[in-house]
C-alpha cells in the first residue's frame, strides 16, 4: 500500500486523532469544524455522511491506516463548500462508494484506495455524467484514486466554468484486471489527467471537455486493454495526449480524438505482441 501511496501524489503526514467503530446504520450530519474519522469491520453496513460548510475533512490515509473491512457495504458521503478533504482505506468486495463535493464549492480534494473485487467507486466533484448540478463550482479539484483487485467499477468527474482558480487534476492508478475507469473533466479551468493500469482485460475512457489546456497520460501494461479517449474544445489552450501501451500477447485497442482551433499534440509509445496487430485510431480536427 505504501508504493501505491506514493504514487498517488500529496504527502502523507499526520495521524488518527480518533476512531469511531460502526456496526449498524445510521445517518450523520456534521457542520461547522467538521471531522469524521471511522473504523469498520463487517459486512451489510449502511454510513450516510453530510458535511454542509467550513473545514470539513472525512477519514485518514496514513501508511498504517485501518481500513473499512467487509463485504457489501455502501458508503456516501457528500461535503458541501468550504475546505473538504474525503480520504479512506476500503478492503473488502461488492462496496459501493459514492462521494461528492460540491455545492457551494471551495477546495476540494479526495483520495482514496480501494481493495478488492466487484466494487463501485462513484467519485464526483462539482457533479455531471450525469447528475448534472452546475452552480457554475469554483473548486480546486484534486482527485487521486488507486484500485487493487479485478472487475472494479470506477465513474468520476471533475465539473468547474467559474474561473482561473477552477483547475481539475486526477490521478487513477488500478492493479488488476476487467475493471472499468471513466474519467471526465468539463468546463473551463485547465485538465490534467493521469492514469496508470496494470493488468489485462481493462477498459478506459477519458474524456476532457470545453476550453483551457488539455493534457492526458495514460500508462497501460497489459492484455486486451482498450482506451477511449476524447479531448474537444479547448479554444483557449492544447491538447497534449501521451500514450505508452505494452502488452506481452493480447492485442490493446485505442481510439483517440482531438478537436479544437488550438495546437493539438499525440505520442504513442506501443509495443504490441500479438499475432494479429493492435488497433490504433487518431482523429484530429
Amino acid at each position: 500500500m505504501k508504493l501505491l501511496l506514493s504514487k498517488l501524489g500529496k504527502s502523507v503526514t499526520g495521524t488518527h486523532l480518533g476512531v469511531l467503530l460502526i456496526i449498524s446504520f445510521f445517518t450523520v450530519q456534521i457542520c461547522e469544524a467538521n471531522e469524521l474519522y471511522l473504523g469498520q469491520v463487517g459486512d451489510d453496513f449502511t454510513l450516510t455522511v453530510v458535511q454542509d460548510g467550513k473545514d470539513n475533512s472525512i477519514g485518514g490515509l496514513s501508511a498504517n491506516t485501518t481500513p473499512i473491512t467487509g463485504d457489501d457495504n455502501t458508503m456516501t458521503m457528500t461535503q458541501q463548500g468550504d475546505d473538504m478533504v474525503v480520504e479512506g482505506y476500503i478492503y473488502g468486495d461488492d462496496n459501493t462508494i459514492t462521494t461528492y463535493q460540491g455545492g457551494s464549492a471551495d477546495n476540494s480534494f479526495m483520495r482514496g484506495i480501494v481493495s478488492g473485487k466487484n466494487n463501485t467507486i462513484d467519485a464526483r466533484q462539482g457533479k455531471k455524467i450525469d447528475g448534472s448540478v452546475d452552480g457554475n463550482d469554483s473548486g480546486n479539484h484534486e482527485q487521486y484514486i488507486g484500485i487493487i483487485g479485478d472487475d472494479n467499477t470506477v465513474i468520476t468527474s471533475q465539473v468547474n466554468s467559474n474561473g482561473a482558480n477552477s483547475g481539475h487534476h486526477m490521478s487513477h492508478i488500478i492493479d488488476g484486471d476487467f475493471n472499468t475507469l471513466s474519467h471526465l473533466q468539463y468546463a473551463d479551468g485547465k485538465k490534467q489527467g493521469f492514469i496508470e493500469i496494470d493488468g489485462d482485460d481493462n477498459s478506459v475512457t477519458l474524456e476532457q471537455r470545453n476550453s483551457a489546456t488539455h493534457f492526458a497520460d495514460i500508462v497501460l501494461t497489459g492484455d486486451d486493454n482498450t482506451v477511449t479517449s476524447v479531448q474537444r474544445g479547448g479554444m483557449n489552450g492544447a491538447h497534449s495526449l501521451s500514450l505508452d501501451l505494452t502488452n506481452a500477447g493480447g492485442e490493446y485497442t485505442v481510439s483517440t480524438y482531438q478537436d479544437g482551433s488550438t495546437p493539438k499534440t499525440y505520442s504513442l509509445t506501443g509495443v504490441c505482441t500479438s499475432n494479429g496487430g493492435c488497433g490504433v485510431t487518431v482523429s484530429q480536427y
